[in-house]
């Protein structure tokens, strides 16, 4: 049995257990949403209660003094994450559960080289080390707002040197591997296709605008990052036709693109990790292309003009080459014989 007593909204209340002892509890909201229950119990009389009550309503007291490094996430994540996109608060979540070692750890005490062991200890890539630094400094941002700690050590967190990218081009058994998997149903392998024998960046693709796109002529308009590559013509191949106008009627949205960028990358590196091809990321796609049309003997500066690359843009400038020039360039590329029209 308890007698508890409510007093006004959001100060908190007291009560008396079985026991005989009064307890305090008090919810902590952040943006109207219920983050936290504040509790304290052993208080022999209940003007004692009363007191400590009143006190934390007054903020005599800090209530974050001995708050574990979770309790603080809790405060933090809940009212973030109502604000911002699921796959970006997955990521949160993802580096979160990296730093269980300090879940229970008092947040205050925690130093520079407690947030280092969790980032050295991170066998993945530098980029989900700097997800996991990247959600420490907005704890600690959130930390010092309300007093949670007196400085910021996520500031302090090293991480591993950029390594220099490593790009190459899929081999031709590699392209067999993702024609096969696409033929047998499995249509995200599609779009990793479509980069390939259209030389896009990935960012190309994700800005691929479908009222841009005549299928009824082989050749859409895309491009961005250099003045040869903005808004240029690319021509389709006659073996991704198909490919092609499945993501042209996949949806009725402004882009080709239909799911978030950090979810496409997922899918990308899983498709090429079940398949069992070498994880190359994506801007391989645009090498294989120039490598293909290069094996193909297509001349130079039509390769240029399909890629939109930077180099020799002046030149290109006074060079015409026709759609059907570079139609047949891409007709040139290799692909299985089961796919050949």
């Amino acid at each position: 049995m308890s007698n508890k007593k409510v007093r006004a909204n959001g100060q908190g209340t007291v009560f008396k257990l079985s026991s005989g002892k009064w307890r305090v509890e008090k919810t902590i909201y952040t943006n109207g949403v219920k983050v936290k229950r504040i509790t304290k119990s052993g208080f022999k009389l209940k003007r004692d209660a009363l007191d400590y009550l009143n006190k934390l309503n007054a903020g005599a007291i800090r209530l974050t003094a001995s708050a574990t490094f979770k309790e603080i996430y809790d405060l933090w994540s809940v009212p973030h994450y109502a604000k911002i996109a699921n796959d970006t608060s997955n990521g949160y979540k993802a580096a979160y559960k990296r730093c269980e070692n300090i879940w229970y750890r008092q947040f205050s005490s925690l130093k520079a080289s407690d947030l280092q062991e969790i980032v050295d200890a991170c066998p993945l890539s530098r980029r989900t080390k700097a997800d996991i630094k990247l959600m420490l400094s907005m704890l600690y941002k959130f930390a010092l707002q309300n007093d949670y700690c007196d400085k910021d050590y996520a500031q302090f967190i090293k991480l591993p040197p950029k390594g220099k990218p490593k790009h190459d081009a899929f081999t031709k058994a590699e392209r067999d591997v993702l024609w096969k998997d696409y033929n047998s149903g499995n249509k995200f392998t599609g779009e990793i296709l479509f980069l390939i024998y259209c030389g896009l960046r990935f960012g190309e693709y994700a800005k691929t605008e479908r009222a841009k796109m005549y299928l009824d002529k082989r050749y859409f308009i895309s491009g961005i990052k250099t003045p040869a590559g903005i808004d240029r013509t690319i021509p389709i191949a006659d073996c991704i036709y198909n490919i092609t106008d499945e993501l042209y009627n996949k949806t009725d949205k402004k882009y080709l693109l239909t799911v978030p960028e950090k979810t496409w990358y997922t899918l990308y590196h899983a498709t090429l990790q079940r398949l069992g091809i070498r994880d190359l990321d994506t801007h391989c796609c645009r090498h294989t292309a120039a490598t293909a049309l290069a094996e193909a003997d297509v001349q130079p500066a039509i390769i240029l003009a399909i890629l939109g690359h930077e180099n020799y843009s002046m030149t290109l400038n006074y060079t015409h080459i026709s759609l059907d020039e570079m139609l047949s360039a891409v007709n040139k590329q290799y692909i299985p014989s089961s796919n050949a029209k």
